[in-house]
């Protein structure tokens, strides 16, 4: 169904945006977000199964910064795969 929403210009360098794309655009774009969102909590709680020693929620209320570094790294990690995996 995403392929279908998806379906881009044949060469998108030397066409010009043409009225007739731009709504198909904005609802593959609307799309691949949230399928980079659902990714994203999903590798969040991915993380969160398999480290259950840890209470982020407490750690991060304690603001210890250790935690919410890796936290911080996990997130833009997960959204850089993410983005290369919708792109």
């Amino acid at each position: 169904m995403l392929s279908l929403l998806a379906q881009a210009l044949p060469d998108q360098r030397a066409c010009p945006i043409l009225p007739e794309h731009f709504i198909p655009n904005i609802v593959a774009s609307l799309a691949f977000g949230f399928v980079g969102i659902v990714l994203l909590l999903a590798g969040y709680w991915l993380f969160d199964l398999i480290t259950p020693r840890i209470d982020v929620q407490k750690e991060l209320t304690e603001k210890n910064m250790a935690v919410a570094l890796v936290i911080a790294a996990l997130l833009l990690g997960i959204a850089y795969v993410a983005a290369h995996v919708v792109q």
